[in-house]
């Protein structure tokens, strides 16, 4: 072969052509990294050079004209414009994924995404036996009816999946991140949608994967639309020791007291049922999302039992048909002050006598809603628990009052300037009417004398409420260091204040 007719092959338009191919192929891969819309230019200038060549070299790729010349160059023709058709739809769908799909929607739209792309390469793949070997497409469309017929028998079940997934993924009831209900029995966070099946996260941190065919069937409820807001009802019955008034009264101070529930929309507590055996409550409220309702449960139910204890109102018995059981009286007996001790753990290993000698001693202060309790730096010399009502501790942050905790009827608070002398770091406000009995150091000084290991008892639950409290108090005062010796330091301090060895 002479020097000039190698020249002349290596010149041919179609030649270049698969030149320009091999040439993008390597090239794709090193640009896959590069920004999607520069991607999509480079390919679209090389599918225009490739047209540009095919052309002028008499390949008209959407004609199904014959090329001229050897047969290898008809082959080498045919494989090019095979290759066109590909380039052209994988540029569409490059196109569909830089400026239209891929970049401006969330993650459940990967579902459309991979639709379109496949009908674009079935539209390319009958282009291909139309145009490039030149077959009738009527026949091809006849078989693959029929084929396609036998494949949805076969595959019935997982195609009503992927039918359904294109539904809900059009509709979208619900998006990744989204807390969902299905039938009352399955509930979680949406964490991804895909042809098959939606996986949810549950409550119990374990992921339930739901074929789509089951979701579009189901009673499905967002909890996460139109707003993350979720009502949440809870029932209470109290024996009717309390007029109904009161009882309403008594919860609606535990929903001020909560920490959990919004006060938007505005919780309330309705009377559902009265009779001689019981007042049957409601309460009704609003959490920020779906995912705290159990915490807030949690702490209504502890609150609602503390409060009930203190004002001394008793719940009534379920009604199982069976004889109600007499409960027990020793404790319904008890004056406020020993009944407001026998609650609070740090005294629950007091004998009677020791607990009326120390209630004998307890002073009763009563207060307004509004009225400042503590202020900021107050050193406070007795002990102080809440008996009714519900208390805001607040700290400065910028100039302003932030709300740090709430005290409920049983804790109880002063036990740091008491023991140590150090000031209180906040301010306590009523935030309803407040009834609180203290507890001084001289009241305290011949009961902890008489039980030298009270101190030690002393020591360990206060220092592990004090470290509890600056946990919830770090955010706001950073500087706050933790004392891995507070105990110690606080059974040292008491031995120090009541004369012990």
């Amino acid at each position: 072969m002479s020097l000039s007719s190698v020249l002349s092959v290596l010149i041919d338009p179609l030649v270049l052509a698969a030149a320009l191919v091999l040439a993008g192929f390597f090239g794709a891969r090193a640009w896959r990294r590069s920004n999607t819309r520069a991607h999509f230019l480079i390919r679209l200038v090389i599918f225009v050079l490739l047209t540009g060549l095919l052309l002028a070299g008499g390949a008209v790729p959407y004609h199904s004209g014959k090329v001229t010349g050897p047969e290898a160059r008809r082959l080498l023709a045919g494989a090019v414009e095979i290759v066109w058709w590909l380039a052209g739809a994988w540029l569409t769908i490059g196109f569909l994924r830089a400026f239209v799909v891929l970049r401006r929607q969330p993650r459940q739209s990967k579902l459309v995404q991979d639709l379109l792309a496949a009908l674009i390469y079935v539209a390319a793949a009958f282009a291909i036996v139309a145009y490039v070997f030149d077959l009738p497409v009527k026949g091809l469309l006849a078989t693959s009816g029929v084929l396609a017929i036998v494949i949805g028998l076969a595959l019935q079940s997982s195609l009503g999946d992927v039918f359904s997934g294109i539904v809900l993924n059009i509709e979208r009831p619900y998006h990744v991140g989204d807390w969902i209900i299905l039938d009352d029995a399955v509930q979680g966070q949406v964490i991804e949608t895909n042809w098959r099946a939606t996986h949810i996260l549950t409550g119990n941190q374990d992921v339930a994967i739901v074929p789509n065919s089951v979701i579009a069937k189901s009673k499905l409820v967002n909890c996460s639309t139109p707003t993350k807001i979720h009502g949440a009802t809870i029932r209470v019955r109290l024996e009717p020791s309390l007029t109904p008034a009161a009882g309403r009264k008594l919860l609606n101070d535990v929903l001020l007291g909560s920490t959990r529930i919004l006060r938007k929309p505005e919780p309330s507590v309705t009377i559902k049922d009265l009779s001689a055996e019981m007042i049957d409550f409601e309460i009704s409220y609003s959490v920020a999302a779906v995912g705290d309702v159990g915490s807030a449960q949690n702490e209504l139910f502890d609150q609602i039992y503390r409060a009930a204890s203190a004002a001394g109102a008793k719940f009534a018995p379920r009604l199982t048909g069976s004889p109600r059981q007499a409960a027990p009286e020793d404790k319904g007996k008890l004056a406020q002050p020993e009944r407001l001790l026998a609650g609070v753990s740090l005294f629950s290993s007091l004998t009677t006598e020791e607990a009326a000698t120390l209630a004998s001693q307890m002073k009763r202060r009563a207060y307004k809603p509004g009225d400042v309790i503590v202020k900021t730096g107050t050193v406070l010399q007795a002990l102080c628990i809440v008996a009714y009502g519900f208390l805001v501790a607040s700290a400065e942050e910028d100039g302003h009052k932030v709300e740090v905790m709430r005290l409920a009827p049983g804790d109880y608070f002063g036990e740091l300037g008491l023991l140590t002398g150090e000031p209180l770091n906040g301010e306590l406000t009523a935030l309803t009417r407040v009834v609180i009995y203290e507890i001084s150091k001289e009241a305290l000084s011949s009961l902890i004398k008489a039980r030298p290991s009270m101190a030690e008892e002393l020591s360990e639950s206060l220092a592990k409420r004090q470290l509890a409290r600056r946990t919830m108090l770090d955010r706001h005062h950073p500087k706050a260091q933790h004392d891995e010796r507070l105990a110690e330091r606080l059974a040292t301090n008491i031995r120090r204040l009541f004369s012990l060895h």
